[in-house]
């Protein structure tokens, strides 16, 4: 009997070792497949590669802010479009300025709520009054429809990259796409996918 049951454990390891090496594969395989994370482009207003419109809005500070014309310090601008009733902006406000940071992004935060609302949304984060205006104008002239919303400014007013965003991964895709000379993440998926046909 202790025979039969040693015997049958060690069918039972060697079965449970294949089917592991056998899930390991198609993990691999998966991998290969799955198409790298990046923000969602829409296929509304101003586009990828076009100039920016040119506003000029007031930020939560008091001082004024131009939109859209050649920053004089050379940067990327990232305007990342919030509102204080949006969950996921909220969640997303400490990424998107540790990311402004590390990437040495102008970051100026575009909101169109209420403007208390949005004051105290970003004094939570310790983030500069200097770097948030309240201006639905803004949204307007990039017909952003859905939120979070991030659009990259190159230095001299050009359009970069741009999509809704839901992570950090989806903010570099927005240097990533800019980087490499590419409109968006889904640009480059098509081109691949040419390529592979």
């Amino acid at each position: 009997m202790l025979l039969v049951s040693q015997v049958m454990l060690w069918v039972m390891v060697i079965a449970l070792a294949v089917a592991v090496l056998a899930l390991a594969r198609q993990v691999g395989v998966l991998h290969e497949r799955i198409a790298p994370v990046g923000a969602l482009a829409l296929g509304r207003g101003p586009q990828t590669g076009e100039s920016a419109p040119r506003l000029t809005v007031s930020t939560l500070a008091g001082g004024t802010v131009e939109i859209g014309g050649p920053l004089p310090d050379g940067p990327l601008r990232l305007l990342f479009f919030i509102s204080p009733t949006c969950p996921i902006c909220k969640s997303l406000l400490p990424t998107v300025k540790t990311f402004a940071q590390s990437e040495r992004l102008d970051l100026l935060l575009i909101g169109d709520g209420d403007a208390s609302q949005q004051r105290q949304m970003v004094e939570r984060h310790d983030i500069e009054l200097e770097r948030c205006a309240n201006a639905p104008e803004v949204g307007r002239a990039f017909q952003v429809a859905k939120l979070p919303y991030a659009v990259l400014v190159s230095a001299a007013g050009i359009i970069a990259a741009q999509g809704l965003v839901n992570s950090r991964e989806h903010l570099e895709s927005l240097v990533t796409a800019h980087e490499l000379g590419l409109r968006s993440v889904q640009e480059y998926l098509a081109r691949r996918a040419s390529h592979s046909a």
